[in-house]
């Protein structure tokens, strides 16, 4: 799961490097002056598409990526985490009030390893599944539901969680035209570091639930 994760992540980067050398992208500057002409519409209208693409199954770093580049860095990533812990808990709740045979299907075994770290640190677990998901995005955010995560720890360690990955993302949106930057390099290079601290974090907790049960 974690190579499919990784191998979307490059697939991305490739596919928006390629995207800005072959099509005449207009910059961040021009983009946002669109945005503001639209005036407070547009930072709710982007809020909702990222709540309802989230519980939908939209690619989550599609959406970040697209937050850098229309509202710039700071307050793109805002909106996106707003927008993205909205959506997390739109399929929380759904998957609540559906119970666990409706997911369990999907999710087998990796439900029951989910139940159990979730029962000893459920911010904690919330966290490190942000930082680097041990499920895709969405899933998880299904998965939570029939688990005995608390609703007010998994939106904590959402909205924490999702911050350095958004933010990261947002900052290759804004500099999407030119992806060679030094500042998209920098951006990547600390994304693989999170990704590392990410698997590190996630093993340790799995390990240590699997010892508990």
């Amino acid at each position: 799961m974690r190579r499919a994760g990784l191998i979307l992540l490059v697939l991305l980067v490739v596919a928006l490097a390629i995207t800005a050398q072959l099509v005449d992208l207009p910059d961040g500057a021009e983009l946002r002056a669109l945005v503001d002409r639209a005036g407070h519409a547009a930072p709710v209208v982007f809020v909702a598409v990222c709540a309802l693409g989230t519980a939908v199954f939209f690619p989550k770093p599609v959406l970040a990526t697209a937050a850098g580049l229309l509202f710039g860095v700071g307050w793109g990533s805002a909106l996106a985490v707003a927008g993205f812990t909205a959506g997390a808990m739109i399929a929380f709740t759904i998957s609540r009030k559906l119970g666990r045979d409706a997911v369990e299907s999907r999710l087998g075994e990796r439900l029951a390893v989910l139940e159990r770290v979730f029962e000893r640190r459920g911010v904690e677990a919330t966290l490190v599944i942000r930082l680097l998901p041990i499920l895709p995005f969405a899933l998880a955010n299904y998965g939570a539901g029939v688990t005995s995560v608390r609703g007010r720890d998994f939106a904590l360690g959402t909205a924490l969680g999702l911050v350095p990955s958004t933010i990261l993302a947002a900052v290759l949106g804004d500099a999407l035209s030119d992806l060679g930057s030094p500042r998209s390099i920098v951006a990547l290079s600390i994304w693989a570091v999170l990704a590392a601290v990410g698997v590190w974090w996630g093993r340790k907790l799995i390990t240590g639930a699997v010892r508990a049960s």
